[in-house]
């Protein structure tokens, strides 16, 4: 088959590595020009998942590893803290993972794409991968984003692990992710856009030096909320419609899930599997909306621990049996204490 990829980020580059070694014409068509072409996000993710993803694609996580985290300090409201025991929870080099995975691959930098694009013509699908711009498929009436931008940054030799700031009502969170040798990833996301720990941060750390600043977006939306995942012949993978973790705004291993049921619903002889795919992804991320509902009662300040305890204990059952998939402890004390502080 011959398949069109717009978007080159985590989904766009795995699914086009895959589906190249399968036999199918891969075409990616990327926004941004390639001295340009930046991945989005602290680099962050479970290196449980991350070796099964490479290994899939014939690459060695361990060349791309760059910080083993130990111990994830949250700091919450009213100055209290939490710790979480890390469980594989690892930074890596998300720029070059994502260029290996790219190197067999025709790719065209520079090339924005509308639906109506003649770039498609003679395509048998074309896979909408743009994230959170969702180019290719209808606007949902349900997307929620919160705005974000993060620093890549050198010179913090002070600082060698993970820590977050949660902010009261869980309208956002700052974030530092260690990189090794002093680099580092600062960044918030608040719906409020008052991005706390940002400037306390660097008014902390005076000798970190600015590298490099993203704006990015993050969609909270689950994929319940970001229908229709197809139009014709345009298919949505990855945050494009909702695969995104609405807790943590983490969207590296859900997008890959997301590719793999993809994989599972394509087949050279019969073609796509629409709906296959639309029920698998609905039931695989089916306990995101919980979380996201929990996200939005909090943030109107109208979650309640027994009202909604439901809700919560969905939640926790779900995350404790993807314990290694998150790459930390889920605690169900800790869990409660921390919805209760934000």
């Amino acid at each position: 088959m011959r398949i069109a990829i717009v978007g080159a980020g985590v989904a766009g580059s795995y699914l086009g590595n895959r589906l190249h070694s399968r036999g199918h014409e891969v075409e990616i068509f990327e926004a941004s020009k390639s001295q340009d072409h930046w991945p989005v996000c602290a680099w962050g993710a479970s290196r449980h998942m991350l070796e099964k993803f490479s290994s899939e694609s014939g690459l060695d996580f361990s060349k791309y590893t760059l910080h083993v985290g130990q111990r994830l300090r949250m700091d919450l409201p009213a100055e209290k803290k939490e710790y979480l025991e890390l469980k594989g929870l690892v930074t890596y080099d998300k720029k070059r993972w994502e260029q290996d995975l790219l190197k067999e691959l025709k790719v065209h930098y520079g090339q924005r794409c509308l639906p109506s694009s003649q770039l498609f013509n003679g395509f048998d699908y074309i896979l909408d991968c743009t994230g959170v711009h969702r180019s290719l498929l209808p606007k949902s009436n349900e997307n929620f984003i919160i705005p974000a931008y993060e620093y890549l940054i050198e010179n913090a030799h002070d600082i060698d692990e993970f820590y977050v700031i949660g902010y009261k009502g869980a309208r956002g969170y700052f974030w530092f992710f260690p990189l090794g040798d002093g680099m580092a990833y600062v960044g918030a996301g608040d719906i409020d856009k008052k991005y706390y720990g940002i400037s306390e941060f660097f008014n902390q750390n005076p000798k970190a030096k600015i590298l490099k600043k993203i704006g990015r977006p993050i969609r909270l939306s689950p994929p319940k909320r970001m229908q229709p995942f197809s139009q014709h012949n345009v298919i949505g993978v990855g945050e494009s419609i909702g695969c995104v973790f609405p807790l943590l705004g983490e969207g590296i291993i859900p997008s890959l899930i997301c590719s793999d049921i993809f994989l599972n619903n394509i087949d050279t002889a019969a073609g796509f599997d629409f709906k296959g795919y639309r029920d698998q992804v609905l039931k695989r991320f089916g306990y995101y909306d919980d979380v996201y509902r929990i996200v939005r009662l909090k943030m109107a300040g109208k979650l309640s621990t027994v009202k909604h305890f439901g809700l919560l204990m969905n939640m926790y059952r779900n995350m404790k049996k993807e314990e290694l998939r998150f790459g930390f402890e889920i605690d169900f004390g800790k869990m409660r204490r921390l919805v209760n502080a934000l």
